[in-house]
């Protein structure tokens, strides 16, 4: 099979733009599969499949081609096919009809009546409550290479590494966001000790304390409380 070194780059180029300007997940897994149909020779349509561990069925997430559904449905059905086999081992699965018949006969019979030769599927790492695989479709005879499995491992890597960041980004911003929140709750139960201490002329423990026996008796939150101290003192006019 003949490479273009230049359409593959520019392929993963294309790939690597969508990463660096989309953090939507079924944006990334659409992309994934219509540059990994431009990447790799003889590819004729991509989905990704994804399965829910809870869950009985599988799902096609995303595809370059709507007839990718129709051949993901076959697998799904039977229970058995590349795709499936991908996910559930974690291993590339790389066949071509004649090997297909003799692994997954029910599912290969249906995927040959659509004409379809040749697989390829890659496992995707998503998170821990999911576990997928990108499918590559060709209605040639050739089969894929071992490049063409570099190329897909690139492809998935280079996805697993964009949602591992994206979602470790958001987690950051989540514990910076509590932190902050955090501070300022502190913050002002501290001038609230201050206000009750000024008031009733007692220390800062049992101006606390003071704080939690209100809290109770009036079954709110002592950080709730202490706003209403503070926002009261702050209303009063000088």
């Amino acid at each position: 099979m003949q490479y273009f070194a230049a359409e593959t780059f520019d392929a993963l180029d294309a790939f690597r733009g969508l990463l660096l300007s989309h953090s939507r997940f079924e944006i990334i897994l659409q992309g994934l599969c219509e540059q990994a149909v431009a990447a790799i020779p003889g590819a004729d349509m991509a989905g990704v499949t994804l399965l829910h561990h809870d869950a009985a069925n599988p799902e096609t997430a995303a595809r370059s081609d709507s007839r990718v559904s129709d051949i993901d449905a076959d697998q799904y059905r039977v229970n058995e096919g590349p795709c499936l086999e991908a996910a559930r081992t974690g291993r590339i699965v790389c066949v071509h009809v004649e090997d297909a018949a003799a692994r997954w006969p029910l599912f290969a019979a249906a995927a040959s009546e659509a004409g379809v030769r040749s697989f390829l599927s890659a496992p995707l790492d998503v998170d821990s409550e999911h576990a997928g695989s990108l499918n590559i479709y060709s209605f040639g005879d050739h089969g894929f290479s071992d490049i063409d499995e570099v190329l897909v491992t690139v492809l998935v890597t280079a996805v697993e590494v964009a949602v591992w960041e994206s979602r470790h980004t958001a987690d950051a911003r989540e514990e910076s966001g509590n932190l902050r929140r955090a501070m300022e709750t502190r913050a002002c139960i501290e001038q609230a000790k201050g206000i009750v201490m000024a008031v009733r002329g007692i220390t800062a423990d049992a101006a606390f304390a003071a704080l939690v026996e209100q809290s109770q008796r009036e079954n709110v939150r002592v950080s709730v409380l202490a706003e209403r101290t503070v926002t009261s003192v702050v209303a009063v006019p000088l």
